[in-house]
């Protein structure tokens, strides 16, 4: 059984590789194994996480709420980027892609069911969202953050119908922005 010690020297967060927690403040003390290994730990009113190295020495930190969602955050996955993974206690999974500031670019929820949605988040703060559902075709929407908010949707039925809502330049601008699914659809 491997054994866990607490240290009390000053030590260098691992916390702080992982950018997407930067904001969240709590109690933090750290442990070593007997590798020399560093585990910190941080706690808040809320939450547990457990930060740690993997093999390939990036940081990736375990979340525990107290709701029972775990999230599972890295430092950096394969685009070199932060990322993080969140199972919530019904089952679905949403994967977060942040920038390298920490903030969230994307995110893909996944809910038991089957469906899939997936989330972009502009520079200007508006979304763009495809939901592809398992019964009930394909959901395209957008929602602009300007002065004077805007929204739009089309919606791609099972059975070849087309449904759209919304304004206009918004419903073009879903056209030019998602080519592959909406070519050939009149708005």
């Amino acid at each position: 059984m491997i054994e866990l010690s607490q240290n009390k020297t000053n030590q260098e967060p691992l916390s702080k590789e992982i950018v997407q927690l930067n904001h969240i403040q709590g109690e933090t003390f750290f442990m070593t194994d007997p590798e020399g290994g560093t585990i910190e730990f941080k706690k808040t009113a809320d939450r547990t996480i457990v930060f740690t190295r993997d093999d390939k020495g990036k940081v990736v930190g375990i979340e525990n709420r107290e709701n029972g969602t775990k999230l599972y955050h890295i430092s950096s996955d394969s685009t070199g980027l932060p990322s993080s993974h969140e199972i919530r206690t019904d089952n679905t999974e949403v994967v977060y892609f942040y920038d390298e500031e920490g903030r969230v670019q994307h995110f893909v929820e996944l809910k038991p069911n089957g469906d899939r949605i997936s989330t972009i988040i502009s520079k200007d703060g508006s979304l763009y969202s495809i939901n592809q559902k398992q019964i009930g075709g394909i959901v395209f929407q957008a929602w602009h953050r300007t002065n004077e908010p805007k929204e739009g949707m089309i919606w791609l039925h099972p059975d070849g119908e087309v449904s759209t809502h919304g304004d206009t330049v918004i419903l073009h601008e879903l056209k030019a922005k998602f080519p592959k699914f909406l070519d050939g659809v009149t708005v």
